[in-house]
């Protein structure tokens, strides 16, 4: 199939070139390097090109079976590779990373069965399933006996509670989703043990749907909807096919289900809040097949997710994409429209040639932001206003010092500063959404932000963003306050604005945002440059205005309003 042609093209390419060379080595010092400093790239890149070599591997025997028909034979120079790679995963010492080695039972790195793990399971056994018969035997039966020794006995026999069972995130999902079709791949003869894992998977995963809100929205981001959904949904579909229940006739599953829709914007690009991206793939064998069994809506998709799309090259995307995916989902025209999330409190409005997504929330969400009332800003299909996302993990990003990163600190969102101080983590720091209405031009959404903040003197703040979908945003900012103190209105962007006396332009490719404000008081506009480290351990620059006052005693307001255009050609 057309659709299908640049992918194969692309896992034949990695396949080839897999032929000719070593795989990376995954060395002890490597290894150790998230221990000593923190870092985990250094151990992280190789592991992923070690996954993407297998993955591309299994994917190319596949569309070998596929060309020649129902049971097709896959070609020796494919099926040496996959041999290879095989035998090379079946030689590393942990499939699990090492930032997570807390996760490992009385310290034995060997059986701790975390994200990584069950997805390596999982893409080993439905391998040996599918192809088992044409490779190796001592190559198979070296894998059985690895996924027995490192995933399923741990998983199935020891009944002592796992450190991920205890989330009420992803991990549920991934690890229990990935160990379930695991095993439904491996045991078509063992009822017994199968039943056992099973079981467990089961609860994790009914854990994992009753802690999605009632509006089906993720609060991690689109990425993580995909990660966390998708190993849920994967699983879901195997369970049934191979006889059991049908997990996704649920209410909740469908609204879930429906999130991408919701959420994206009209041109394959996503809101970036939390530790999401706004380039995050939508699967599009996952997006055919809860289009087809629950009727729900598909964002726009241009075509099916390239294989370097998804960096830890995880096998279920790939091999669904190729299995599952329909042109009925590539391409759809997405209309202007407006979409409300109350439980999340995110307002999207896509399709246009301006488009915008705000937020309310807590800051105790999954892969936390202090972002309450933060926006994103676009115009003409590019990003002018921008939420920066994840940045780098590392131990520090998921440690005491969190917030210490651009990325989720409050100074790295486009949110007030009051008095020098910016949000607190916690759940208890939320916004109250006041009104939300649609407009039949854009939307109006009204929050009161006071409770994000812990100033003494501080009495009340409330943000009202006032959007019209030809491309004008009207933020109003109100303070009360019991003392003077200065307040900071921040703004974030990837693109370098001209800073003037009175005004502010952001200049893209395609498009311009010219920003203009007023207050009680003067306002002076500075511009600060953040030289970070994005997620993948690139050095990125962000842009950071600060418009700055100060307010006296009683009520104040501060109005900001934003012009996006299209640049003259």
């Amino acid at each position: 199939m057309s659709y299908l042609a640049a992918l194969e093209n692309e896992v034949r390419d990695v396949v080839a070139k897999a032929a000719g060379s070593a795989a990376p080595e995954l060395t002890y010092t490597l290894y150790r390097q998230f221990g000593d400093t923190g870092h985990r790239y250094g151990y992280e890149h190789p592991y992923f090109e070690r996954r993407g070599r297998l993955v591309a591997a299994g994917a190319a025997a596949m569309f070998d079976v596929r060309a020649d028909g129902v049971d097709g034979v896959v070609s020796a120079e494919v099926l040496s590779v996959l041999a290879d790679e095989l035998w090379r995963v079946c030689d590393e010492y942990s499939w699990a990373l090492p930032a997570h080695e807390y996760h490992a039972r009385d310290g034995d790195m060997r059986r701790c069965v975390d994200l990584f793990a069950a997805e390596t399971a999982h893409t080993v056994a439905e391998l040996i399933g599918r192809f088992g018969k044409q490779l190796p035997e001592d190559v198979t039966m070296r894998c059985r006996e690895e996924l027995l020794d490192r995933v399923f006995i741990p998983f199935a026999d020891d009944q002592r509670p796992m450190a991920f069972e205890k989330m009420t995130n992803n991990w549920l999902a991934v690890v229990a989703g990935g160990v379930g079709m695991a095993a439904l791949a491996f045991f078509p003869d063992d009822a017994k043990r199968l039943a056992m894992i099973l079981k467990r998977a089961q609860k994790s995963l009914r854990r994992f749907i009753e802690h999605y809100p009632d509006d089906g929205g993720c609060s991690e981001g689109m990425d993580y909807w995909v990660y966390g959904f998708g190993y849920f949904a994967y699983f879901a579909e195997a369970w049934r096919e191979r006889g059991g229940p049908d997990l996704l006739l649920d209410a909740k599953i469908r609204e879930i289900a429906a999130f991408p829709a919701r959420a994206g914007f009209g041109d394959g690009r996503f809101p970036s809040f939390s530790d999401g991206s706004e380039t995050a793939a939508i699967p599009t064998g996952l997006m055919a097949r809860l289009v087809e069994r629950l009727g729900v809506p598909a964002p726009y998709i241009e075509a099916v997710p390239s294989f370097a799309s998804d960096f830890c090259h995880r096998w279920p995307h790939v091999a669904k994409n190729i299995e599952w995916t329909t042109e009925r989902v590539l391409g759809r025209t997405v209309s202007p429209g407006v979409s409300y999330l109350p439980d999340l409190a995110w307002v999207v409005d896509r399709g246009g040639e301006a488009e915008f997504a705000a937020k309310g929330g807590h800051n105790d969400e999954f892969h936390n932001h202090l972002d309450v009332g933060q926006f994103i800003l676009r115009g003409h299909g590019e990003t002018l206003l921008a939420d920066l996302g994840a940045g780098e993990y590392n131990a520090d990003y998921f440690g005491p010092e969190r917030y210490k990163d651009v990325h989720t600190a409050a100074e790295g969102h486009s949110i007030p500063l009051v008095d020098g101080r910016g949000q607190q983590p916690g759940a208890e720091y939320a916004a109250k959404v006041e009104r939300f209405a649609e407009t039949g031009q854009g939307a109006i959404l009204t929050l009161d932000l006071t409770g994000a903040y812990d100033v003494p003197g501080l009495l009340a703040l409330g943000r009202r963003f006032t959007w019209q979908r030809h491309g004008s945003l009207v933020v109003v900012d109100r303070i009360q306050t019991d003392r003077a103190m200065p307040l900071e209105e921040l703004y974030l962007s990837r693109i370098r604005p001209a800073v003037e006396a009175d005004r502010v332009v952001w200049e893209g490719e395609k498009a311009r945002c010219a920003l203009t404000w007023s207050g009680p008081v003067e306002m002076g506009p500075e511009l600060d440059t953040v030289e970070t480290t994005g997620h993948r351990g690139e050095l990125e620059s962000v842009f950071r205005l600060r418009l700055r006052c100060s307010v006296e005693a009683g009520g104040s307001r501060l109005e900001s309003v934003f012009t996006v255009e299209r640049k003259e050609r």
